[in-house]
């Protein structure tokens, strides 16, 4: 669900964390690139990097360069006990 009140960056977030808790985006997963979110979400290139990041520092992906940013092993089951 988009929120109006929420930036950009954090609804891009909130959506791919939802894809990870649902199982829609699995262990292995290639989440969706800088690129397509720019174009999804309308945001700029600096913002795109911030959704990775903050993707990253929660322990839920890991970015392999010039590939892409993967989901990581056990990061639904994290999201499920509310570790992240």
């Amino acid at each position: 669900m988009v929120h109006p009140s929420r930036s950009k960056w954090r609804q891009a977030y909130a959506a791919i964390v939802e894809m990870i808790r649902s199982g829609e985006l699995a262990a292995g997963d290639r989440v969706p690139t800088v690129h397509e979110l720019m174009q999804q979400w309308s945001m700029s290139n600096t913002v795109a990097q911030k959704v990775h990041r903050a993707l990253r520092e929660a322990g839920l992906v890991e970015t392999e360069p010039g590939t892409g940013s993967y989901v990581l092993e056990g990061a639904a089951e994290k999201l499920r006990s509310g570790e992240s």
